[in-house]
């Protein structure tokens, strides 16, 4: 399973840490969530953090079958 590390932020390149720091300080401020896009596809991801089995990654809102980095359904 292909796993996105960075991501596109305002037309630039944003490392998973730096996402959820931001997802975080928007969400306390009361603000939006940041538009974080694909950098395969364009298409909205959002940033999880690293624990258990999984590191540190963006996922797709909605999975597309078109993107390298889009979990696959099995």
């Amino acid at each position: 399973m292909p796993m996105a590390t960075t991501c596109r932020l305002n037309r630039r390149a944003t490392d998973v840490e730096e996402a959820v720091e931001l997802r975080d300080e928007a969400k306390r401020l009361h603000q939006p969530t940041p538009d974080f896009r694909c950098t395969d596809c364009g298409k909205p991801v959002r940033p999880h953090r690293g624990g258990g089995h999984a590191s540190a990654h963006f996922e797709h809102l909605e999975r597309n079958a078109n993107c390298r980095l889009s979990h696959r359904a099995t």
